[in-house]
């Protein structure tokens, strides 16, 4: 027999598979959730953990945070490039690196069995030329990605790239910490070596719980804020 748990993680799982629930919508409380399944709030909390194991979901116990763009909220699950334009800022990418790399340290620290990755270095531009980003984006290495170096990105995305590979990012989870640039890294953005930036590293899985894609970003901090909400919204 199927646990209780079990059947609303199934369900909840598809909602988020087709889509009834987008990447980065909250999902409903336990107490709606509870009412929806006829179930207890335990068991929704069951139901919800075992989404967080899989990678579909983080709880933030009422609280959220998502990374601002001179005062516009980002949504970097589209990727930089899309975010950044739909709020009317076009960003120029630059290449700094792209190439198949091997990166048995970062292989380790994700508990990969292999250390062959696809690297994409890249630095973010304002149309008057001021650097503002640069990412370093690792995924590990799959099927599909050396037509993909000989070829070059699709429509030069990323995102775009993994789709027509039918690679599907689901979710993951990012951490925020103050930085300061290295030598290498002040030279591509043009500061002082040494200059605070806010970085972001971001791990992504898709459905499966297979990890997608690892980036470490450095965020210009007279541009990018983190932003933090908590509790209810007021009306």
């Amino acid at each position: 027999m199927v646990a209780k748990y079990q059947r609303v993680a199934k369900s909840l799982t598809r909602g988020i598979q087709t889509g009834t629930f987008q990447p980065g919508e909250r999902l409903p409380g336990e107490i709606d959730l509870a009412r929806s399944f006829d179930v207890s709030r335990s068991t929704i909390r069951q139901a919800l953990s075992s989404l967080q194991h899989a990678g579909l979901i983080e709880t933030w116990s009422g609280a959220g945070s998502f990374v601002c763009f001179n005062g516009a909220r980002l949504d970097d699950g589209l990727g930089w490039s899309r975010a950044l334009a739909r709020h009317g800022v076009e960003a120029e990418a630059r290449i700094l690196r792209f190439e198949r790399v091997e990166d048995v340290p970062l292989a380790e620290a994700l508990d990969l069995p292999r250390a062959s990755f696809l690297a994409l270095d890249r630095v973010r531009s304002t149309q008057a030329g001021k650097p503002i980003s640069l990412e370093r984006s690792r995924l590990p290495w799959r099927q599909g990605f050396e037509s993909v170096l000989k070829d070059g990105l699709v429509e030069k995305s990323l995102r775009r790239t993994l789709e027509v590979l039918d690679v599907r990012p689901l979710g993951g989870t990012e951490a925020i910490d103050l930085t300061r640039l290295s030598a290498e890294d002040a030279r591509e953005l043009q500061q002082p070596e040494g200059e605070p930036f806010l970085g972001t590293t971001r791990v992504v899985h898709d459905a499966a719980g297979s990890m997608v894609e690892h980036v470490r970003s450095l965020l210009h901090p007279a541009h990018f804020t983190l932003q933090l909400s908590f509790g209810e919204p007021v009306a």
